[in-house]
Protein backbone atom coordinates (compact mmCIF):
# COMPACT_ATOMS: atom_id res chain seq x y z
CA UNK A 1 0.00 0.00 0.00
CA UNK A 2 3.30 2.39 -0.07
CA UNK A 3 3.25 5.69 1.94
CA UNK A 4 -0.76 5.98 2.04
CA UNK A 5 -1.84 2.58 3.27
CA UNK A 6 1.37 1.79 5.49
CA UNK A 7 3.04 4.90 7.15
CA UNK A 8 -0.31 7.57 7.63
CA UNK A 9 -1.54 5.38 10.73
CA UNK A 10 1.74 4.97 12.17
CA UNK A 11 2.56 8.68 11.89
CA UNK A 12 -1.24 9.34 13.84
CA UNK A 13 -0.34 7.01 16.53
CA UNK A 14 2.64 9.17 17.36
CA UNK A 15 1.09 12.42 17.21
CA UNK A 16 -1.37 10.40 19.51
CA UNK A 17 0.85 9.38 21.69
CA UNK A 18 2.73 12.65 22.23
CA UNK A 19 -0.33 14.98 22.61
CA UNK A 20 -0.74 11.99 25.92
CA UNK A 21 2.41 13.15 26.88
CA UNK A 22 2.11 16.49 26.54
CA UNK A 23 -0.86 16.51 28.95
CA UNK A 24 0.82 14.21 31.72
CA UNK A 25 3.47 16.46 31.87
CA UNK A 26 0.93 19.92 31.72
CA UNK A 27 -1.31 18.54 34.92
CA UNK A 28 1.48 18.71 37.22
CA UNK A 29 1.94 21.73 36.43
CA UNK A 30 -1.66 23.14 36.41
CA UNK A 31 -2.68 21.06 39.96
CA UNK A 32 0.14 22.93 41.36
CA UNK A 33 -0.80 26.35 40.50
CA UNK A 34 -4.75 25.27 41.54
CA UNK A 35 -3.47 24.53 44.75
CA UNK A 36 -1.91 27.65 45.08
CA UNK A 37 -3.36 30.77 46.40
CA UNK A 38 -2.91 34.38 44.83
CA UNK A 39 -0.19 35.34 47.68
CA UNK A 40 1.43 32.20 47.15
CA UNK A 41 1.88 32.63 43.32
CA UNK A 42 2.72 35.70 44.16
CA UNK A 43 5.41 34.84 45.90
CA UNK A 44 6.65 32.16 43.84
CA UNK A 45 6.93 34.44 41.23
CA UNK A 46 8.78 37.03 43.67
CA UNK A 47 11.17 33.95 44.21
CA UNK A 48 11.85 32.98 40.73
CA UNK A 49 12.99 36.25 39.90
CA UNK A 50 15.21 36.95 42.41
CA UNK A 51 16.76 33.44 41.24
CA UNK A 52 17.47 35.24 37.75
CA UNK A 53 18.42 38.80 39.03
CA UNK A 54 21.75 39.49 38.72
CA UNK A 55 23.73 40.95 41.71
CA UNK A 56 26.44 42.74 39.82
CA UNK A 57 23.76 45.56 39.12
CA UNK A 58 22.98 46.30 42.63
CA UNK A 59 25.28 48.23 43.39
CA UNK A 60 24.84 50.39 40.17
CA UNK A 61 21.47 50.41 40.85
CA UNK A 62 21.62 52.02 43.86
CA UNK A 63 24.03 55.18 42.77
CA UNK A 64 21.09 55.74 40.29
CA UNK A 65 18.97 56.34 42.89
CA UNK A 66 21.49 58.28 44.69
CA UNK A 67 22.50 55.79 47.27
CA UNK A 68 26.46 56.23 46.91
CA UNK A 69 27.08 55.16 50.43
CA UNK A 70 25.37 51.30 50.08
CA UNK A 71 26.76 51.52 46.10
CA UNK A 72 29.94 51.64 47.66
CA UNK A 73 29.74 48.51 49.61
CA UNK A 74 28.52 46.55 46.55
CA UNK A 75 30.71 48.37 43.95
CA UNK A 76 34.20 47.87 45.51
CA UNK A 77 34.07 44.22 45.85
CA UNK A 78 33.57 44.44 41.75
CA UNK A 79 36.32 47.35 41.15
CA UNK A 80 38.49 45.16 43.03
CA UNK A 81 39.39 42.78 40.30
CA UNK A 82 40.81 44.70 38.18
CA UNK A 83 40.44 44.40 34.52
CA UNK A 84 37.56 43.82 33.12
CA UNK A 85 36.00 45.88 35.67
CA UNK A 86 36.04 49.28 34.46
CA UNK A 87 32.43 49.93 34.52
CA UNK A 88 32.12 49.57 38.58
CA UNK A 89 35.54 51.14 38.97
CA UNK A 90 34.22 54.70 37.18
CA UNK A 91 30.84 54.08 39.05
CA UNK A 92 32.74 53.83 42.61
CA UNK A 93 34.90 56.88 41.67
CA UNK A 94 31.77 58.43 40.73
CA UNK A 95 30.28 57.52 43.74
CA UNK A 96 32.97 59.19 45.65
CA UNK A 97 33.54 62.27 44.26
CA UNK A 98 29.70 62.45 45.28
CA UNK A 99 30.65 62.02 48.36
CA UNK A 100 33.25 64.51 48.85
CA UNK A 101 30.84 66.92 47.65
CA UNK A 102 32.03 67.28 43.87
CA UNK A 103 30.22 68.01 40.97
CA UNK A 104 32.35 68.05 37.98
CA UNK A 105 30.01 68.39 35.56
CA UNK A 106 29.11 72.41 36.65
CA UNK A 107 29.34 75.41 38.76
CA UNK A 108 32.44 76.92 40.06
CA UNK A 109 35.73 75.25 40.36
CA UNK A 110 36.13 74.03 44.48
CA UNK A 111 39.70 75.29 45.66
CA UNK A 112 42.36 72.70 44.61
CA UNK A 113 44.22 72.49 48.13
CA UNK A 114 41.20 71.83 50.38
CA UNK A 115 39.76 69.27 47.77
CA UNK A 116 42.92 67.49 47.41
CA UNK A 117 42.59 67.28 51.55
CA UNK A 118 39.35 65.23 51.49
CA UNK A 119 39.83 61.74 52.05
CA UNK A 120 36.89 60.25 49.69
CA UNK A 121 38.33 62.75 46.80
CA UNK A 122 41.76 60.75 46.81
CA UNK A 123 39.70 57.74 46.82
CA UNK A 124 37.72 58.69 43.45
CA UNK A 125 40.87 60.03 41.58
CA UNK A 126 42.55 56.63 42.22
CA UNK A 127 39.65 54.65 40.45
CA UNK A 128 38.97 56.69 38.21
CA UNK A 129 42.37 57.34 37.44
CA UNK A 130 42.53 53.12 37.00
CA UNK A 131 39.42 53.31 34.73
CA UNK A 132 40.53 55.78 32.48
CA UNK A 133 43.85 54.69 32.58
CA UNK A 134 42.42 51.00 31.08
CA UNK A 135 40.59 53.14 28.18
CA UNK A 136 37.43 53.60 29.51
CA UNK A 137 35.73 56.07 27.90
CA UNK A 138 33.24 57.12 30.78
CA UNK A 139 36.31 58.02 33.12
CA UNK A 140 38.38 59.60 30.53
CA UNK A 141 35.31 62.38 30.52
CA UNK A 142 35.92 62.65 34.26
CA UNK A 143 39.15 62.92 33.70
CA UNK A 144 38.83 65.92 31.23
CA UNK A 145 36.37 66.98 33.54
CA UNK A 146 38.67 67.54 36.44
CA UNK A 147 41.20 68.64 34.77
CA UNK A 148 39.02 71.06 33.52
CA UNK A 149 38.19 72.13 36.75
CA UNK A 150 41.36 72.90 38.39
CA UNK A 151 41.24 69.25 40.45
CA UNK A 152 43.67 66.85 37.71
CA UNK A 153 45.94 64.48 39.47
CA UNK A 154 48.53 66.98 38.36
CA UNK A 155 48.24 70.62 37.55
CA UNK A 156 49.64 70.33 34.06
CA UNK A 157 46.98 71.39 31.48
CA UNK A 158 48.38 69.49 29.29
CA UNK A 159 47.68 66.69 30.30
CA UNK A 160 43.74 67.63 30.55
CA UNK A 161 44.32 68.16 26.89
CA UNK A 162 45.72 64.88 26.14
CA UNK A 163 42.62 63.34 28.00
CA UNK A 164 40.63 65.04 25.80
CA UNK A 165 42.15 63.96 22.28
CA UNK A 166 42.11 60.08 23.99
CA UNK A 167 38.39 60.65 25.37
CA UNK A 168 37.43 62.01 20.90
CA UNK A 169 39.39 59.31 19.67
CA UNK A 170 38.20 56.52 22.08
CA UNK A 171 37.67 53.42 19.86
CA UNK A 172 34.70 52.28 22.18
CA UNK A 173 32.53 55.56 22.54
CA UNK A 174 33.03 55.83 18.71
CA UNK A 175 31.59 52.52 18.20
CA UNK A 176 28.69 52.77 20.67
CA UNK A 177 28.18 55.62 18.62
CA UNK A 178 28.10 57.87 22.29
CA UNK A 179 28.04 61.14 22.73
CA UNK A 180 30.50 63.65 23.71
CA UNK A 181 29.69 63.96 27.49
CA UNK A 182 32.57 66.99 28.06
CA UNK A 183 32.10 69.59 25.59
CA UNK A 184 32.05 72.27 28.15
CA UNK A 185 34.69 70.74 29.68
CA UNK A 186 37.02 70.14 26.42
CA UNK A 187 36.16 73.85 25.05
CA UNK A 188 37.33 74.86 28.96
CA UNK A 189 40.76 73.37 28.27
CA UNK A 190 41.28 74.37 24.68
CA UNK A 191 40.60 77.76 25.12
CA UNK A 192 43.17 77.74 28.22
CA UNK A 193 46.09 77.05 26.07
CA UNK A 194 47.71 77.91 23.14
CA UNK A 195 47.25 76.16 19.41
CA UNK A 196 51.21 74.57 20.38
CA UNK A 197 50.08 73.55 24.08
CA UNK A 198 46.90 71.86 22.66
CA UNK A 199 48.78 69.97 19.78
CA UNK A 200 51.08 68.37 22.15
CA UNK A 201 48.50 67.17 23.98
CA UNK A 202 47.42 65.76 20.82
CA UNK A 203 50.93 64.01 20.74
CA UNK A 204 50.66 62.73 24.30
CA UNK A 205 47.32 61.00 23.28
CA UNK A 206 49.25 59.54 20.13
CA UNK A 207 51.96 57.91 21.84
CA UNK A 208 49.42 56.36 24.81
CA UNK A 209 49.06 52.82 25.57
CA UNK A 210 46.53 51.41 28.03
CA UNK A 211 47.67 50.29 30.89
CA UNK A 212 45.39 47.79 32.62
CA UNK A 213 44.95 47.15 36.28
CA UNK A 214 46.09 43.40 37.38
CA UNK A 215 43.08 41.04 37.87
CA UNK A 216 42.47 39.96 41.66
CA UNK A 217 41.34 36.80 42.25
CA UNK A 218 37.20 36.87 42.05
CA UNK A 219 34.77 37.52 45.11
CA UNK A 220 33.72 34.84 46.83
CA UNK A 221 30.29 33.39 45.76
CA UNK A 222 27.64 33.31 47.95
Amino acid sequence: MGFNGEYRPLVGQRSFLLLVMGVLLCEPALAQAQRETTDENVRRRQAERQQQHSPYWDGFILKHQGNCTEAIEKLKPLANRGFGFEDAQTALGECYLQLAGLDVTGGSAPDRQETFEKQKFKTALEWIGKAARAGHFGAQAIMVSLYAAGLGPDDDIIEGAKWAHLYLTNPSRLNLGAPIAAVVSIDQIRESMDKTSWLIGKERARDWVPLYDKKTPPAPTQ
